[in-house]
């Protein structure tokens, strides 16, 4: 039963970006998504919500594969700053930035994360986004995520 209920989470967490956003997504013109993708210990939710020009909050929750009562779960929210696209479609968006993020592996811990990577525009409605993760508060542990999200 306790699996379930982390499942449940992330859809919930998901389902509540969703919600809360979608007056933001009808009066503005951003490239906001929410997403799956794959880690390289598991599988992954993701969003990008532009907080001010340049400026997104990436929240993420990742999970592990094994499929146990002690399935670990990490959530993150790292601040990131949007950099300008280096090549003329504009479709190449990197990022980095940093902020807070906890997990439940051992008897949990929370800390800070370090991120950077970047978004490509697949098409209006498409993102394929990367990123790596750095949790110094989790045994210096460090994830690559991949991922596709929609926009809104």
């Amino acid at each position: 039963m306790k699996l379930h209920s982390r499942y449940l989470s992330i859809w919930g967490f998901v389902g509540a970006i969703i919600l809360a956003n979608q007056p933001i997504a009808l009066t503005q013109d951003t490239s906001n998504y929410i997403g799956l993708g794959a880690t390289d210990e598991g599988f992954a939710a993701n969003a990008k919500l532009e907080l001010a020009e340049q400026l997104s909050i990436r929240p993420a929750v990742l999970t592990d594969v094994e499929f146990e009562d002690d399935t670990e779960v990490t959530i993150i929210a790292p601040i990131t700053y949007d950099f300008e696209s280096p090549f003329k479609n504009e479709r190449f968006l990197p990022f980095a930035g940093a902020g807070i993020g906890g997990t439940t592996r051992d008897d949990g811990s929370v800390g800070l994360v370090v991120t950077g990577g970047a978004d490509y525009l697949a098409s209006d409605k498409l993102t394929a986004n990367g990123s790596v993760i750095y949790l110094p508060f989790d045994e210096e542990r460090v994830n690559v995520m991949v991922g596709l999200g929609y926009n809104f």
